[in-house]
C-alpha cells in the first residue's frame, strides 16, 4: 500500500519511537552503540601532565649525568637513553643540548636561590655565631659541588662566558643569593665588625662561594691541599674579612 507524504512523516516517527528507523521504504531496528569500559589501569593521564613528566624526565636525567661527567661529555643521546625517552622526544622539546643545559642552569638557580631563602629564614639562627655560620657556608658549599660538579662547572663557565644581557637572569639570581648571605651574616649575635659591614658581608658572601668552588672544582686554587685545611684557612679568612683584629696602638 502506497504512503502518502503525511503518512509516510508519521510512519518515519512512530517508527523512531519504537526503536526502528525508516530507511528508502524500509524499517531498520536501530542498534545500540557498544559502551567503552577504561582498561583496568584507569585512563592514561592528560597530555599537558605527560609532558611535564617527560620534562621532569629530562632534567633529572641531565642532573644525574652531569653529577659525574662534564658538559662536553654529555650528548643528547645520553641525556635521551637516561630519562627514558627518545632522540626525537628530546628535541620536540628542546631545540638544542645548549638549550636544554640553559633550561637546567635556570630552573636549578632558580631552585637553590628558593631554598637558600627558606633556610636561612629559620628561626634556629637566632643564637648562632660568625664563626658557626661560616662554618655552616663552608660546608654547604663543599656539599653542593661534591654532589653535582658537572652542573656547579656548567653555572660558573655560564656566569663568566656569557655577555651581561644574555646573563642578566642568572646574574640577577647570585646577586639575591649573595644579598640574603649577607644580610644573614649580619645578623649573627656577635655581629660584623668590619668599617663598612655591607660591603664586608656582601664580599666575603661572594668570595666564599667562588674560592670553595674554585678549589673543589678545579683544584688550581689551591693545588695539593687537603680539603679540609682549605675550607678551615677559609673559615678564618672570611672570619677575619668580618671582625677584623682591632688596630694596634
Amino acid at each position: 500500500m502506497a504512503l502518502d507524504r503525511t503518512q509516510s512523516v508519521g510512519l518515519h516517527l512512530s517508527a523512531r519511537a519504537g526503536g526502528f528507523r525508516e530507511y528508502d521504504g524500509f524499517l531498520y531496528r536501530r542498534c545500540r552503540r557498544p559502551r567503552l569500559t577504561l582498561p583496568p589501569e584507569g585512563p592514561r593521564p592528560p597530555r599537558q601532565k605527560r609532558s611535564e613528566a617527560t620534562l621532569a624526565r629530562i632534567l633529572d636525567a641531565a642532573r644525574t649525568l652531569l653529577a659525574v661527567r662534564d658538559i662536553d661529555e654529555v650528548t643528547v643521546e645520553d641525556i635521551a637513553s637516561e630519562a627514558g625517552v627518545s632522540v626525537g622526544a628530546l628535541y620536540t622539546r628542546f631545540r638544542s643540548k645548549d638549550e636544554l643545559l640553559t633550561h637546567l642552569l635556570d630552573v636549578t638557580q632558580r631552585s637553590q636561590a628558593e631554598r637558600l631563602a627558606e633556610v636561612l629564614a629559620e628561626a634556629r639562627w637566632g643564637t648562632v655565631d660568625l664563626a658557626g655560620r661560616l662554618t655552616w657556608l663552608v660546608e654547604q658549599l663543599q656539599a653542593s659541588a661534591r654532589a653535582q660538579p658537572g652542573l656547579i662547572r656548567a653555572v660558573f663557565a655560564r656566569l663568566l662566558s656569557q655577555s651581561p644581557a644574555l646573563n642578566a637572569g642568572p646574574a640577577a639570581l647570585n646577586a639575591r643569593s649573595v644579598a640574603l648571605l649577607a644580610a644573614w651574616l649580619q645578623a649573627a649575635p656577635d655581629g660584623v665588625t668590619a668599617p663598612d659591614p655591607d660591603l664586608a658581608a656582601s664580599a666575603t658572601a661572594a668570595w666564599l662561594s667562588y674560592s670553595v668552588h674554585m678549589a673543589l672544582l678545579y683544584d688550581f686554587a689551591f693545588p695539593g691541599q687537603d680539603g679540609e685545611a682549605v675550607a678551615s684557612e677559609l673559615r678564618r679568612a672570611a672570619l677575619a674579612a668580618l671582625r677584623p683584629a682591632p688596630a694596634a696602638g
